[in-house]
């Protein structure tokens, strides 16, 4: 291929096999495929020569599996694998909040919210940099207590840090607490694993909210605006792999 012009849909299913018989897998072929479209979509737009055709070729057919989440037996093992009541709390609040890495490290005090319907998180700045809500209690759990006992209790109180998760060193410029990084989360992350033997990971715990609120009961569009994302195809590919509504309907 010297120009544009010589790209044909046949050319383009060929470099789709080569990739795959090099031992790529479909999501990385499929990327490949994104880019590749991306570009001919441009030049055809530019008037370069791209045979329309070329522009209906599809991307490899990835293989769609379901989410990993933790199990109840998972969560209850990697609560006694922690170290210190902050970690444990740490664990819960991830569960139970499903926020992104960045999110949990920027959350502050104040961002618990005690609202008339009752109190929620408030995560401000999300990823595409959105504001959004995700409320805290259900009728069996009021974990916001349990973050309010947190915070009288466990957290430092010679600190005037506004965030909520503070490591146990701090800083010699400042002498306050230092805030959890990003770093220190992955470290925390990684040894639960080695600890208990059970692949750990941020996304892992966004998962199992995701999963366990859709079992409950919660409306999609209600757990997309939760999570924060900006339209159902995330959501509905936990919606695909939740099996307690489609065994009931059955």
């Amino acid at each position: 291929i010297r120009s544009v012009a010589d790209v044909t849909p046949d050319k383009l299913r060929s470099f789709q096999t080569e990739l795959l018989d090099a031992g790529l897998s479909a999501g990385t072929a499929g990327t490949f495929h994104r880019v590749f479209r991306n570009f001919f979509g441009f030049c055809a737009r530019e008037g370069y020569g791209v045979a329309p055709e070329s522009l209906d070729v599809p991307a490899p057919l990835e293989p769609v599996t379901a989410p990993e989440t933790f199990s109840a037996a998972d969560e209850r093992a990697l609560l006694d694998a922690c170290r210190c009541e902050r970690d444990r709390m740490l664990v819960q609040f991830m569960i139970r909040t499903g926020l992104r890495r960045s999110e949990i490290i920027n959350v502050r005090i104040d961002d618990i919210v005690e609202g008339a319907d009752g109190p929620y998180l408030h995560v401000r700045q999300g990823k595409g940099r959105k504001d959004r809500i995700v409320p805290l209690d259900t009728a069996r759990d009021r974990f916001s207590r349990k973050l309010l006992h947190y915070i009288r209790t466990v957290r430092p109180k010679d600190t005037s840090d506004p965030h909520l998760w503070l490591s146990t060193r701090k800083s010699p410029g400042t002498g306050d607490y230092v805030p959890i990084g990003v770093e220190a989360l992955k470290s925390l992350l990684q040894r639960l694993s080695e600890k208990t033997g059970i692949h750990t990971h941020p996304h892992k715990f966004r998962h199992t909210f995701a999963s366990r609120a859709l079992a409950a009961g919660v409306d999609s569009l209600v757990l997309q605006r939760a999570l924060g994302h900006t339209t159902l195809a995330m959501v509905n590919r936990y919606v695909h792999f939740q099996s307690t509504d489609l065994v009931r309907a059955w």
